[in-house]
């Protein structure tokens, strides 16, 4: 009996520029705060600017380039003194987040968030970093949207994506303290969860803050900012 076989879809042309501009940004051959023109990335690829408008677009959203409108796209850069600034806000933001989702979301959305948790502590198991941050954020990102407030999830976007792609960019400026922040935010996820499944939401708001407190204070040590 011959094997049967799933389809394999083409990597389409966007993910493979995608994957390129991140890793020459990893790399460091796109310095931050580097800015990218479309045409002239547009010409070195050989392809179409809207191309490269939708893959920037997308690197946007992984929080590895800003784009601001009639000003172009420049690589993300953040200072010391930005991210203090970002985990001052989302100390106080964040939580309540934490607790509106509680509050608001069903039975099959705790559901589906457990299934990203699950897929973040296997990410982690594996030390696959790009798939332990991109799962960690997509479970944050799922609490935010959960909380039912589009201005409260915007604003923590804009702020936080940036600062988990710092984190990805630098993770080999301190390999050990990532590796470490990875265990801490899986203990995290699962005691947000537990207090979830206790109904209990004032103690997933308490979690919350006194996770973002204790990362703040590794900031310089574990995760290594622009001077």
């Amino acid at each position: 009996m011959s094997p049967t076989f799933q389809k394999i879809e083409p990597v389409s042309k966007k993910a493979r520029i995608v994957a390129q501009l991140k890793e020459a940004v990893i790399a460091g051959t796109i310095q931050s705060g580097e800015p990218i023109v479309e045409g002239k990335i547009a010409q070195q690829f050989g392809v179409g600017q809207g191309l490269i408008r939708e893959a920037l677009i997308e690197l946007e959203h992984q929080g590895f380039v800003q784009r601001t409108p009639f000003s172009g796209t420049v690589v993300s850069k953040l200072t010391m003194e930005d991210a203090q600034h970002i985990f001052d806000i989302r100390i106080e933001l964040e939580p309540l987040a934490f607790f509106l989702a509680g509050r608001l979301a069903d039975d099959e959305q705790l559901t589906d968030l457990k299934r990203v948790a699950e897929q973040t502590k296997n990410a982690a198991n594996a030390q696959d970093l790009e798939g332990f941050f991109s799962n960690h954020l997509n479970f944050r990102k799922s609490i935010w949207k959960l909380s039912g407030n589009k201005f409260l999830e915007q604003t923590l976007e804009r702020m936080v994506i940036p600062l988990y792609a710092l984190y990805f960019i630098r993770r080999s400026h301190n390999m050990e303290g990532i590796l470490q922040t990875t265990i801490d935010c899986i203990a995290h996820q699962d005691k947000i969860l537990a207090a979830y499944d206790r109904k209990d939401f004032d103690e997933a708001r308490r979690v919350a803050r006194e996770f973002l407190i204790e990362m703040k204070g590794y900031l310089g040590t574990r995760l290594v900012t622009e001077r």
